[in-house]
């Protein structure tokens, strides 16, 4: 005859088993699932950042392109209103042009030439010289006429 204390024993872990089973069983449904989504989650973070990666050296190409001086020597660069008037007269432009080629108001190129020393200015203007740095007479003659149809820089519509 076998041993009631075993089969007592072996009855009361098998019991144990089923029911630590139904209560797992509730956590573990909505827990895989979430596996599934995090899985889910990182498969499409990943390719936003690797379509990110592309479009950065989509980019960065682009800047390369149009102005060749790094972006870590645009906070750098010391702007002086006699190297203004120098690039001005090298790139053979009036005050107007010059306002028209670089996004700003003529008042404000005026400004500069009456000026001395280091100028002040906004990141827009002053990546948009060191962009203008590079280029040529015939070049700078080629963008105004490439902008001729648009809305001159400081002008609003009339109410």
């Amino acid at each position: 005859m076998p041993n009631i204390a075993k089969v007592l024993k072996d009855e009361v872990s098998r019991v144990a088993r089923r029911e630590t089973k139904k209560a797992v069983a509730s956590v573990s449904r909505p827990a895989a699932g979430l596996r599934r989504t995090a899985a889910d989650l990182k498969r499409r973070v990943a390719q936003l950042e690797k379509e990110l990666r592309l479009l950065w050296k989509t980019i960065d190409g682009q800047t390369k392109a149009h102005s060749p001086s790094a972006p870590e020597t645009a906070d750098k660069a010391r702007i002086t209103a006699k190297g203004m008037r120098s690039l001005q007269r090298r790139l053979r432009l009036s005050g107007q042009e010059f306002a028209r080629l670089l996004g700003i108001t003529p008042q404000v190129v005026y400004g500069w030439e009456k000026a001395t020393g280091a100028l002040r200015m906004r990141a827009t203007t002053r990546a948009a010289i060191l962009a203008i740095r590079e280029i040529g007479a015939r070049e700078a003659r080629k963008r105004l006429e490439e902008m001729k149809g648009t809305k001159k820089p400081g002008k609003t519509a009339p109410r």
